[in-house]
């Protein structure tokens, strides 16, 4: 969890490349330049919608991607996290998997 701590700001900068934001690093948020490179070259955000989001993914965690997912839900309502809908596993031995924004009431 902490490492996609730090994580989750680089994504966020890289994909609103608009808005420069500074990121804070500390304990709580670092993870090594080795972990950021191989989630950078194993996470790749397939699909998106107002409820749903896609991640293709390979060498990663189930658990180290989650984050991701609930962070986009959040920033499409605060009031939803993401559950996940289910996992595909590809020809090219990725997996593909969907989470649903889904209301925390």
């Amino acid at each position: 969890m902490k490492k996609f701590l730090f994580i989750l700001p680089l994504l966020i900068v890289s994909a609103c490349a608009n808005e420069p934001k500074q990121i804070n690093v500390n304990e709580e948020n670092y993870i090594s330049e080795a972990d950021a490179a191989r989630y950078r070259d194993n996470i790749i955000e397939k699909r998106r919608g107002p409820s749903y989001v896609s991640y293709e993914y390979r060498d990663v965690r189930i658990d180290e991607l989650t984050p991701l997912a609930v962070h986009y839900c959040r920033q499409k309502d605060a009031n939803t996290t993401a559950q996940l809908r289910e996992i595909i596993m590809r020809e090219n031995h990725s997996r593909l998997a969907t989470f649903d924004c889904m209301s925390l009431q």
